[in-house]
């Protein structure tokens, strides 16, 4: 029993010893082999979550005179862009199903569905080339805030909520309280400025003739026209805008990846760019040179040369615009166009009109429309028709636009990975 506890008791050899050593140091080395791995892999993920959430939302994408684009707010307006696109898009469907469950089936219903058929297809157009729109827009944008910002032009966050609430309210097929107003106003203004600006005539397409047809002109009078009783406008209630406006958040939260403090900061750029649109717009002249012209529209030149012909031979050209010219709404005007400014007859004529000695007759001039003759009559300044006004606002703005584009700074960095 004693010597059983003596051999027990008994020290390891040298070698048991190196033995062991060498398995501690076997076992120390994978333990810091592991430790290793498995710091490469936290620093690798440390990276991508630093790569994903710091560098590449920070990246830049655009620079607009040394002021950053980055990839964060590109990524937001893309996916707002989008969203909108396809919220179109499925209204659209919508009525189209709407449409196709209705027991009509004639000509109109046929326009209709056409007309919804082409608009769809302007939608997905327009939605394979958003992300490179989307970054031409915030170009725009950060132009238009330096601008508004040297005129003093500020948004109000009131301002944008009213902005919100009329979009909310089309959405319901209404009105808020204030665009109703204005709607009222603008319906008002609208009738008694008909009742001082007569309609100029236009270039219009009809249909092409064949050899054997004709168009004799009738005037037929117009009967007095019964007043139609105004509609009732649909105003949305506080309330109700209030609960969409929760809605449309949730539904921009889940389809769009946007937030109340993004959507409302897209929103302020929106409203910025009306206001300065606006403001831009009043600088309009409300004057310019228009001209008094008429002209006779025919299918070939050979036609327009024998007009001419019986013109110069001492026919009237009015008698011969009535009788001939395929222009039928300045026909039975005895081709009267009205007095127009420039720009607002195809290139080929416009540059006829404002460019012809008074009274002289043009040699035939062809366009996508057929060979005219035109005459001008009479140019003067004159103050321009609301319409024509209105036009020459909306172009301000746009040349103004193209313009400090064009003399801004601009460096376009996109990376297309970077679209979400």
């Amino acid at each position: 029993m004693a010597k059983q506890k003596d051999q027990s008791s008994k020290s390891p050899t040298r070698k048991q010893i190196a033995i062991s050593r060498r398995e501690r140091e076997q076992v120390r080395q994978i333990y810091i082999g592991l430790g290793l791995v498995i710091g490469l892999i936290v620093l690798v993920l440390a990276y991508g979550l630093i790569q994903t959430y710091f560098i590449e939302p920070n990246s830049t994408m655009a620079t607009v005179d040394g002021e950053e684009i980055i990839a964060k707010d590109y990524r937001n307006r893309v996916n707002y862009e989008r969203f909108l696109l396809e919220d179109q898009f499925n209204q659209l469907n919508q009525q189209q199903a709407a449409l196709a469950q209705s027991s009509q089936d004639d000509q109109f219903t046929e326009l209709l569905a056409s007309q919804f058929q082409q608009q769809a297809n302007q939608i997905l157009q327009q939605l394979s080339i958003i992300d490179h729109q989307t970054l031409d827009i915030m170009v725009e944008d950060k132009l238009i805030r330096t601008e508004a910002e040297q005129r003093g032009l500020t948004v109000t966050n009131e301002e944008v909520t009213e902005y919100i609430d009329r979009f909310l309210a089309r959405r319901l097929g209404g009105f808020t309280t204030a665009s109703a107003s204005e709607t009222v106003t603008a319906r008002a203004e609208a009738s008694a400025t008909a009742a001082l600006w007569t309609p100029t005539p236009t270039l219009t397409p009809t249909p092409t003739l064949t050899p054997t047809e004709s168009i004799t002109p009738t005037a037929t009078p117009a009967d007095t026209p019964t007043p139609a009783p105004t509609p009732t406008l649909n105003v949305i209630d506080t309330d109700t805008l209030s609960n969409q406006y929760q809605e449309w958040l949730n539904t921009l939260a889940d389809s769009a990846d946007i937030d109340e403090v993004t959507y409302r900061n897209i929103i302020t750029t929106v409203v910025l760019r009306d206001k300065l649109r606006e403001v831009i717009g009043a600088e309009a002249p409300t004057s310019a040179e228009q001209a008094n012209a008429r002209h006779i529209l025919v299918e070939t030149e050979e036609e327009a040369q024998e007009i001419r012909g019986r013109i110069e031979a001492g026919e009237d050209f009015a008698d011969l615009a009535a009788a001939v010219s395929l222009d039928t709404g300045s026909g039975v005007q005895g081709g009267d166009l009205g007095f127009v400014p420039r720009g607002r007859f195809v290139p080929v004529i416009d540059e006829a009109v404002f460019s012809l000695p008074i009274g002289e007759l043009s040699e035939p001039i062809e366009s996508d429309f057929g060979w005219h003759l035109v005459e001008v009559l009479e140019r003067e300044e004159r103050e321009l028709s609301p319409a024509d006004y209105a036009q020459n606002q909306r172009a301000a703005f746009t040349d103004w636009l193209a313009e400090t584009r064009a003399n801004a700074e601009v460096e376009d960095l996109r990376a297309p990975e970077l679209a979400p």
